[in-house]
């Protein structure tokens, strides 16, 4: 707070703006020119390719923001509400027909993403039910989070086409596959 009287404001006010020089009548506004940003090409071109795959609505899609790591023996379930016990209960059990399956052992996790992606919509314009995606217990990777049993439980929760998944009988490929309930086309 300052401990001047009323009185002094006005000179101290005066004493403050001695020296400015006010502005021309004609001149309102500043000549300002925005400052050139340059973006090399291959941000560019990485831009226009993310941007055309969202476009497409392909695996780009399918979050990688963090990835829940997954033991390689951990069994995976998920459904959604709405699910049935019984029904749930019947794909652990291997007792719902699998109609179609694919193998991701081999595939990095980007191509695993795409290939996972163009699986389920297929499988699911052929009107399946239920589909087996074998993505292997990752034993040899240190890295628990980059194992594409760790991504394919991430991805099929983000799928509003996957109804329920599980790890599948040991029969069938135990923890190293899952079964994929899907939506019924329409």
């Amino acid at each position: 707070m300052i401990d001047q009287d009323d009185d002094d404001l006005p000179d101290s006010f005066m004493e403050a703006m001695s020296g400015v020089t006010p502005l021309k009548k004609g001149n309102k506004q500043a000549d300002i020119q925005k400052p050139v940003n340059f973006i090399p090409e291959s941000t560019l071109q990485a831009r226009r390719a993310a941007a055309q795959k969202a476009d497409m609505g392909g695996g780009a899609a399918l979050s990688e923001a963090w990835v829940e790591p997954i033991e390689p023996e951990q069994k995976l379930s998920f459904s959604r509400p709405g699910i049935q016990q019984t029904r749930m209960r019947q794909l652990r059990q291997g007792l719902i027909e699998v109609r179609y399956q694919v193998d991701l052992h081999g595939y990095k996790v980007e191509e695993a993403r795409e290939l996972v992606y163009e699986f389920l919509q297929v499988s699911r314009q052929k009107g399946y039910s239920c589909v087996r995606i074998v993505h292997g217990k990752s034993h040899r990777t240190q890295d628990r989070q980059s194992t594409i049993k760790s991504h394919v439980n991430h991805w099929l929760k983000q799928l509003s086409d996957v109804l329920a998944f599980c790890s599948a009988p040991p029969s069938e490929g135990g923890t190293g596959s899952v079964l994929v309930l899907l939506k019924r086309k329409q």
